[in-house]
């Protein structure tokens, strides 16, 4: 621009795009408005200011009185073409127009001055790829043009989305003849003109003459109809965005930096070398990766670059060297992509990374990642933390954010906070670091990759987890048959609905699982057993549709019941105080809070009682209760088993009936619940003291591990016959009908009608275990000589105890029981599945797919059976019952809680208890990492082989893996004593089980592990 006099003309007369303040005066931080930015970016300019206004102009003028203001007395109804029109000022002025609405910065409009051109325009060739979530109507909506170099070639509504190469950003320099020529001229606009934006005016001027150049911002900009497009504006690469806030940010800290892009590197490298020495000196530095695709709104790439650390910055070649590696992972090699240089931080305390929403629902919840023990920045990133926490916090309002432990991450909300209100976007991945002295600093800003962000529901999250704590409170009560002064929930204690059915599993799997357990069946199981019977008192709890176990219920149900109330009253208590000041026992409390029968560890539960306040007596009368139970296991087996055949026998009577769909699928349910899943749940106990007894007998020195280890590799459960039918069918010794027949109805989800049957899918589920097993001509090993030279000893140390003498009864027991209770669970899991299969049938006579009937309870099924319901009315019946529960389930999903609950805040805030491994086997294996969920069954798997399967739970239904060369085992869920801790077992498999959610999480981000069960530890390599 030339000498003139220069005048900004903010066109702000409009309604916003979507709310009720006008777009000038929105916040883009806590203290700042869009339109405190649009003056700042031109300030350098020293302008005189007009503000075109019409919708809340008295506002406007209030907050802003000294800016000059022109009336469109007519804004409702015409656009900003007329808007500028109405501006009054000298004839050799030269003009920045910009919309009210938009943000751009100061480097834009020194360019676009610097044009020589009667019009310069910005204009953004990244338009369709600005931010992820984009939708293809604001696409539309868009003011398209075409450019080539630095000419408009062409603007206007005519101009396709195809056609268009670039998008007007609303922002545009005049010449004085050009306004002149506006100004003296509106007689021949079009008559579309009234109403059209600037693009329709820049295809007038063209068409009139005037040149026309432009700036290509390259998605540098914001306009405020998406909170993605503002925090990508305000965020840019790693480099812009620690600078960006360095210079705001009051309530942390951001390191200086050096930068430069690989282009500039290439160029002047001794002279970047030396600014990076001058400014830090002699302290150590860490050279950053900062790739224009490493953090955006489409992925984050977040960890597929180098960075360098602990760098001499006096060694000249250490910053060549290092350098020079960060730039070579830049596999685009694009020569815009930049490296980033600071100084290291010292003396930290904790580094972590926190999402300021979860990162699969983009859930209102803050979510830290810390290592509060190493003392180094990057552990969490790397996934190398020994000591991995996690720390969930409700984004509510209400929370107390002023007491959480621990005490060195209280400063680093209101941090985060402060950021994220900078921004005016709350779906961040931040890095972090606190030094000893508490001071939050900041190590990188990224947004998150979520398509999911959305902040106007998040109060019905708010207000179910205030439900969630109003059922807590009243679940404290006591009942007639239940003792204990109060109450905690968890997911992982007793028949532990996190390993079976999921966290937050569908309405029909969690109505099934309480229909064919937990309800009811689970303490008649007890009280036959020999313990407390607490009926009617259901063992599992919803809140907002996430199964708990009530751990007070199932502590009393582990009470002998010789026991008075009394001193059960406070056995209960005292178990319930020793889980809740050891959180991370959840997922082993029979192990670690509750006896629950008699072993040959017995004198170390007799310790921790004893400090609980218990007397010799009262601790005697427990272990001669435990004793009794440990005693009918063993003489009960023979029987439970022989029912398993009875109640096998029955389902061909009932499958092959004339009955309907629904009579035959309710039906099969009913006689599961009557005849199956109690006798598993005997068979299950008695496992679980089969196990006690030999792990007890090695901790005792009863036995040997290789004994204990050889007596459990002898084992044969359903899944050594499923290999061993698989090598026969491979060998034409057996069908494969027969084969089908027989293992066709197991799938990975028990309880999921969603989860296919292994016979829906024979060449996923079955053929790649025929094929293994043709594969693999192993000879068979001897397994049991180490048990059989050591099992009199067991058996004669059982006499002592009281319990038995016979070594071939001892043997038959164990073995009974454990290969009983997985065979139990093959044999009811064929009626439950079957039942999947005709409840799927029926909804698809009435026109429904197996995830619209997932979201149906199973007592609308029994209401259809009724006669309630009539069959005219079960589709539109159906469908709104499916609408309803999917709606809730949706809500369920977006809600977090803790693995277990103890008091009222743990709905708000929570930390991850650090689970420690259930390991399995012998032995360490390194591999690459595959995860699994229940979801993904329907997917290829070929590729499995030689990786350590990450599951979410230790379901017997995920057999078929064993059809694959996998190298190793992780479950998230599951227990020493679960299905897949003893199929891992029996196949020699190194396996962790139940590592914890924590854990988990870590290593399902990484791309290959070490799992050293020997050593009984994992470890991230990449």
């Amino acid at each position: 621009m030339t000498q003139n006099k220069i005048v900004q003309i903010i066109l702000g007369a409009g309604r916003p795009f979507s709310g009720d303040q006008n777009a000038s005066l929105k916040m883009v931080s806590s203290d700042v408005r869009v339109l405190d930015w649009t003056l700042q970016a031109a300030k350098f300019l020293n302008p005189e200011v007009h503000f075109i206004a019409g919708y809340q102009i008295d506002e406007i003028v209030s907050r802003y009185p000294s800016l000059h203001y022109t009336i469109n007395p007519k804004w409702s109804s015409t656009g900003p073409v007329i808007s500028l029109l109405e501006v009054q000022v000298a004839d050799d002025s030269e003009y920045i127009v910009s919309y009210g609405d938009i943000l751009f910065r100061e480097k834009t409009v020194r360019e676009l001055v610097d044009l020589d051109a009667d019009v310069s325009i910005a204009v953004d060739s990244m338009w369709k790829e600005r931010y992820s979530s984009r939708t293809l109507e604001d696409i539309i909506r868009s003011e398209k043009v075409i450019i080539s170099g630095d000419q408009m070639l062409g603007s206007g509504s005519n101009i396709s989305t195809e056609t268009a190469n670039a998008e007007f950003i609303g922002l545009l320099t005049l010449k004085p003849e050009v306004m002149r020529f506006l100004q003296r001229n509106s007689e021949l606009f079009p008559t579309d003109m009234r109403r059209a934006n600037l693009t329709r005016l820049l295809e007038f001027l063209q068409m009139h003459g005037f040149n026309i150049k432009v700036v290509d911002v390259e998605g540098d900009w914001a306009e405020l109809n998406e909170a993605h497009d503002l925090a990508n504006f305000i965020l840019g690469t790693k480099a812009q965005s620690l600078k960006r806030l360095e210079e705001v940010i009051t309530l942390s800290k951001i390191a200086p930096q050096v930068s430069f892009t690989v282009a500039e590197w290439s160029k002047k490298s001794e002279e970047i070398i030396h600014n990076v020495q001058r400014k830090f000196k002699s302290k150590k530095v860490i050279v950053r990766s900062s790739a224009i695709s490493e953090d955006g709104f489409d992925s984050s790439n977040a960890g597929a670059y180098v960075s360098v650390l602990d760098i001499d910055v006096t060694v000249k070649k250490a910053i060549l060297d290092s350098i020079t590696s960060v730039i070579d992972s830049y596999v685009d090699r694009n020569l815009a992509n930049q490296v980033l240089v600071q100084p290291m931080i010292e003396n930290v305390c904790v580094s972590g990374v926190i999402f300021t929403r979860t990162l699969s629902e983009s859930a209102p919840y803050y979510v830290i990642n810390f290592d509060d023990s190493s003392q180094e920045t990057d552990t969490i990133t790397k996934g190398s933390s020994s000591d991995h926490k996690t720390l969930v916090i409700s984004r509510n309002n209400a929370v107390d954010l002023e007491n959480f432990s621990p005490q060195a991450l209280r400063g680093l909300i209101p941090a985060l906070q402060e950021i994220e209100n900078l921004l005016d976007y709350k779906a961040l991945d931040i890095e972090f670091a606190i030094g000893i002295d508490g001071e939050v600093h900041i190590l990188q800003v990224r947004p998150l990759t979520s398509d999911k962000y959305e902040i106007g529901s998040d109060h019905v999250i708010f207000e179910a987890i205030e439900s969630c704590i109003a059922k807590f409170k009243s679940l404290q009560k006591n009942t007639p048959f239940v003792v204990g002064k109060s109450a905690i929930f968890g997911v992982m204690p007793d028949w532990n609905p996190a390993e079976i059915i999921g966290t937050k599993p569908y309405s029909l799997s969690f109505d099934l699982y309480r229909y064919l357990i937990t309800d009811e069946v689970w303490a008649t199981q007890r009280a036959e057993y020999g313990y407390r019977d607490v009926r009617p008192h259901p063992l599992i709890v919803s809140f907002s549709g996430h199964p708990y176990v009530d751990v007070r219920a199932s502590f009393n149900s582990f009470i002998p019941a010789t026991l008075n109330n009394e001193l059960a009253g406070r056995l209960v208590d005292y178990y319930l105080l020793r889980l809740c000041e050891n959180p991370h026992y959840h997922d082993k409390v029979e192990f670690e809070v509750v006896p629950t029968c008699y072993a040959f560890n017995f004198e170390s539960w007799r310790e921790i009682l004893a400090g609980g306040g218990f007397s010799n007596d009262e601790i005697d009368e427990l272990r001669d209760g435990l004793r009794s139970i440990t005693k009918n296991a063993i003489s009960r087996t023979p029987e439970d088993l022989k029912t398993v055949d009875i109640f096998r026998e029955r389902f061909d009577s009932i499958f092959s009936s004339n009955l309907s769909a629904l009579d035959k699928a309710l039906s099969l349910l009913e006689d599961c619940r009557r005849y199956g899943t109690l006798v598993f749940a005997h068979l299950a106990r008695s496992a679980f003291v089969s196990v006690t007894l030999l792990k007890s007998a090695l901790d005792t020195k009863v036995i040997s591990r290789a004994a204990m280890d050889s007596f459990l590799n002898s084992i044969e459960t359903v899944a050594h016959e499923f290999i061993n039918d698989a090598k026969k069918v491979a060998d034409n010794q057996k069908s494969w009908s027969t084969f089908v027949d027989r293992y066709g109805h197991l799938r990975p989800g028990t309880y999921d009608i969603t989860s296919e049957a292994y016979a829906d899918n024979i060449e996923k589920f079955l053929r790649p275990v025929v094929d293994q097993a043709r594969a693999s001509r192993q000879e068979p090993i001897e397994k049991n000589s180490d048990w059989l030279n050591e099992r009199e000893s067991f058996s004669n140390a059982l006499s002592t105890m009281g319990i038995i003498e016979d070594p071939d009864t001892v043997e038959r027991f164990l073995r009974g029981a454990i290969e009983g209770r997985e065979y139990a669970k093959f044999i009811f899991s064929r009626n439950l599945s079957a039942a999947l299969d005709l409840i799927s049938e029926y909804g698809k006579i009435h026109g429904l797919n197996r995830t619209q009937l997932a979201n149906i309870s199973l007592g609308s099924l029994f209401a259809l059976r009724s006669g309630n319901i009539s069959s005219e009315d079960a589709f539109t019946w159906l469908i709104n019952e499916s609408n309803s529960y999917s709606n809730s389930h949706d809500k369920t999903n977006r809600i977090e809680l803790p693995p277990l609950i103890t008091t009222e805040s743990d709905f708000n805030i929570f930390m991850y208890p650090s689970s420690q491994p259930n390991y399995v086997g012998s032995g360490r294996v390194s591999a690459e990492v595959s995860t699994l969920s229940s979801e993904d069954v329907d997917q290829d798997n070929s590729f499995l082989d030689q990786k350590i399967l990450l599951i979410p739970q230790a379901d017997p239904g995920f057999d078929w893996i064993f059809g694959h060369n996998i190298a190793g085992l992780v479950t998230m869920y599951g227990g020493g004593n679960s299905h897949m801790a003893i199929r891992a077992k029996e196949f020699g498999l190194p396996a962790a089980i139940g590592v914890g959610e924590a854990l988990y999480k870590s290593l399902s981000c990484a791309s290959i592990i070490e799992l050293d069960v020997t050593n009984r530890k994992i470890e991230v390599i990449r």
